[in-house]
């Protein structure tokens, strides 16, 4: 291997693209009210929307100022964080990887991650694809997801377990919950590792938590709840695309209702937390070798305006 960029180190880079005092109160007020979502101490529903990648800056700021109005329709009883994945876990390692393999990547995915907590007061949620880049992001971040290829990867448990912010780990591709309760429990417990060159000691995240993605089957419907639960996990997102959906992004909207169906039951009341919806401004995906502005070139999204009357049902569901 070769060095084809030196990338800067995180403390400099935070003094470069820096938080005000006061985006970094609303960031650390919205870090609350998520956090309380998961604890149960709120009844607020958890819907992580956005793009399946933020391939394009410009049109990710499009989206989010336009979800931006629909979050504050629904503030009283929906909390919208949005998507803004800037690297993509890929099965063979091709395609389109996310703004973060650019040349000056982790620069533009630290200013993308400001620019819309700035302009739209929305928390932000990524992927925690690589340990490393942690410290160029855990002061701006709300929400990390690990992926279902490095939820069984120890490395991630144990990163997972110093962040102070939620991290939502999705089941493994296989759909093994056992595996994934796991690996909610290695992150909510504290843990020394080598981490940066140091061995250092976490504290443990309590708000670690799964994300329900599908496995080789499905696993949103009351069942697969049930046995979520019943392998010790205190709560859960869902995730309504990906192996859940098939990959058919049209579907997406009846899971959710069908989820919500289900979080009706006593037995399951409290347990599912919230949704994670794939979402563009434009549905579907591009062509393969076209471009269309605010159109998934990754995973097929719904469209905004779906996605609007999705989130006005959810409101008027829970």
């Amino acid at each position: 291997m070769k060095v084809i960029e030196k990338l800067p180190c995180a403390k400099e880079l935070k003094e470069e693209i820096k938080l005000s005092k006061e985006v970094k109160r609303h960031k650390e007020m919205l870090d609350g009210e998520i956090a309380a979502i998961l604890r149960g101490e709120s009844n607020k529903f958890l819907l992580i929307v956005g793009p399946c990648s933020a391939d394009d800056p410009s049109a990710v700021l499009e989206y989010a100022n336009k979800m931006a109005k629909v979050a504050d329709v629904v503030r009283e009883r929906i909390c919208i964080v949005l998507r803004v994945f800037t690297a993509k876990p890929r099965t063979a390692c091709s395609g389109y990887m996310g703004l973060i393999h650019e040349m000056d990547g982790i620069r533009i995915a630290r200013r993308l991650h400001l620019v819309v907590l700035e302009q739209t007061g929305l928390p932000t949620a990524d992927e925690l694809l690589y340990p490393a880049t942690l410290p160029y992001f855990n002061d701006i971040i709300n929400y990390f997801a690990v992926g279902a290829r490095s939820s069984e990867n120890q490395e991630h448990r144990l990163v997972a377990s110093g962040i102070t912010a939620p991290v939502g780990i999705k089941n493994p591709p296989s759909g093994d919950l056992r595996s994934l309760a796991n690996a909610v429990t290695a992150a909510k417990v504290p843990h020394n590792f080598i981490f940066e060159g140091n061995m250092v000691q976490s504290c443990g995240n309590s708000l670690a938590h799964g994300i329900l993605r599908g496995g080789i089957k499905p696993n949103f419907e009351t069942k697969s709840l049930l046995n979520a639960k019943e392998t010790g996990l205190l709560n859960v997102i869902v995730d309504t695309n990906h192996a859940n959906s098939g990959k058919d992004y049209k579907k997406q909207s009846e899971i959710a209702m069908h989820v919500l169906e289900n979080c009706q039951s006593p037995i399951l009341k409290g347990f599912v937390k919230g949704l994670m919806i794939e979402s563009y401004i434009e549905e579907g995906m591009a062509e393969r070798g076209k471009q269309a502005f605010g159109q998934s070139i990754t995973d097929p999204c719904l469209g905004f305006a779906g996605t609007e009357k999705l989130i006005y049902k959810i409101a008027d569901k829970i």
